[in-house]
């Protein structure tokens, strides 16, 4: 019933205990100047087609208050061992049940280093499983190669390809955007064929 996710989110703090990283929703306390560095790096910010600008931790403090850890949830991946905050994760949860999320892995050295299939169970499990939500959405611009070979690898069926839909932040042409989503019945049928596999 429309709304009635909404009803079940109160304000909490939460952790996802995802092997050798961590997942945490973030506070004010949590901005730094090495968080701003990867806002501003110069190949995140061609990946994720944002504007190029300089960030500050100031800017990093704004930007967590813009989630309020119900509906809007601001996550932190931090490496265990040693203990080093390495990337973010965002969430948006509808009324449908739905979920849109998006991440990056913003400390360099950690990059292409299979940090989000480490997390992928964990992280999928805690919002399917206990918090009962019903499809995880993703969206990706078609030339991010990196991402749509994640999706399609964990399940992910892709809806529709949006022609032209978002102007690029570095040359101003119009990229493609592809949506892709994951049912819970579809993440379960893949975790475990997938399991099974890992365990054979």
């Amino acid at each position: 019933m429309p709304g009635s996710h909404g009803a079940q989110i109160p304000k909490k703090n939460v952790t996802i205990d995802c092997g050798k990283y961590l997942l945490r929703t973030l506070k004010e306390e949590d901005a730094s100047e090495r968080w701003a560095s990867w806002m501003s790096d110069p190949e995140a910010m061609y990946l994720m087609n944002s504007p190029k600008r300089s960030w500050t931790k100031a800017d990093i403090v704004k930007y967590i208050k813009r989630f309020d850890q119900k509906r809007h949830i601001l996550f932190g991946l931090y490496n265990k061992e040693p203990e080093t905050h390495i990337g973010i994760l965002t969430v948006e949860i509808d009324d449908l049940g739905q979920f849109l999320v998006n991440y990056m892995v913003g400390e360099p050295a950690y990059r292409n280093r299979s940090v989000t299939n480490d997390i992928t169970v964990p992280f999928r499990d805690y919002f399917f499983e206990t918090m009962g939500l019903k499809a995880m959405m993703a969206t990706a611009l078609k030339r991010n190669e990196i991402i749509i070979h994640y999706l399609y690898k964990t399940g992910f069926k892709l809806d529709k390809t949006l022609k032209g839909h978002v102007k690029s932040n570095s040359d101003s042409s119009m990229l493609d955007l592809c949506l892709f989503s994951l049912s819970k019945d579809a993440w379960r049928t893949w975790k475990k064929a997938n399991l099974a596999k890992k365990q054979a």
